[in-house]
């Protein structure tokens, strides 16, 4: 049985059934340390209360914007990502740029057919875990409800496109990005770095690497004042395709390098964050029809 399996079972006994009763991530691994004792980390447990948080068919769901989970009920909401949430908290920062380079990049993957697993902004960036996947799925179809269903005589095999984004205010920042986006897409096919660039000292040298590694780098070029006037990262999550494609094709995008294709992964995807990842893919292609996970997915 996986830890999330485990923890789909244990945790609805242990959960306050309010919002108003939310307990805090540390009291939560208490209780279930009387149960399971010390076979996972902590940092293994908060992974999954990450992932099962934004999960609607979860049992455990967080206080929004702040700190707190209880037991997800009938009348729960399913969550967005908290950035593009409508409240006021989320609009403040649906301004920053890297929020809106956050959601321009969801929006650039999913109008192009591509499913789109996006990870929870942390603190502190993940050198495990990417920014967001961008999963391509076997052919299918769109139903009349407008869901994609992967044709019966398609071969079920999906291809998993690691993407990180960043905001490079200098040489030594950009290249953080790239061997960051390299490490984060080791277990994927494809690794993609999308940059914000606000200098153009290291764009030779990132097109290098990326030709010499594989890994795909792109940049945004636009300046802080374009940005600015750009609508909020909640709005651009939110609008529908017809209506985000002509933003999307006026971006001043320049590409660098192109992902390279690989066969097999280099490093296997051990990690919790990145099985969450591949375990919605699977069901998904179980039942051949592709349901959302923290965001809807697109197709042509």
């Amino acid at each position: 049985m996986t830890l999330r399996e485990r923890l789909e079972r244990i945790l609805p006994d242990l959960l306050p059934a309010r919002e108003s009763e939310a307990i805090k991530g540390r009291e939560l691994i208490a209780r279930l340390r009387a149960v399971l004792g010390e076979e996972y980390s902590d940092h293994s447990l908060r992974s999954q209360f990450s992932f099962m948080a934004l999960d609607p068919d979860s049992c455990l769901a967080r206080v929004p914007n702040g700190q707190g989970y209880y037991r997800r009920g009938a009348e729960s909401a399913s969550s967005l990502h908290s950035l593009f949430e409508s409240n006021a908290e989320a609009g403040r920062e649906g301004a920053d740029p890297f929020h809106k380079l956050l959601a321009l990049a969801v929006r650039l993957y999913d109008t192009a057919g591509l499913g789109v697993f996006l990870y929870p902004v942390e603190d502190e960036e993940s050198w495990t875990h990417p920014d967001l996947v961008a999963v391509q799925w076997p052919a299918g179809h769109l139903d009349p409800d407008g869901r994609y269903r992967i044709d019966e005589s398609a071969e079920p095999a999906v291809t998993y496109r690691a993407v990180c984004l960043a905001r490079a205010e200098s040489d030594e920042d950009a290249r953080r990005a790239f061997f960051r986006a390299a490490a984060c897409g080791l277990w994927a096919q494809e690794s993609e770095l999308l940059l914000l660039p606000e200098r153009d000292g290291a764009q030779d040298e990132l097109q290098r690497l990326g030709c010499l590694c594989g890994v795909g780098v792109t940049l945004l070029d636009t300046d802080a004042d374009e940005l600015k006037h750009m609508p909020r990262a909640e709005a651009l999550f939110r609008a529908g395709a017809d209506a985000i494609r002509p933003l999307l094709s006026s971006l001043p995008l320049r590409r660098l390098s192109l992902p390279r294709r690989r066969n097999s992964p280099v490093n296997p995807p051990d990690a919790p964050e990145l099985q969450a990842v591949l375990q919605w893919a699977q069901r998904c292609v179980a039942r051949r029809c592709i349901e959302p996970y923290e965001q809807r997915v697109a197709a042509n």
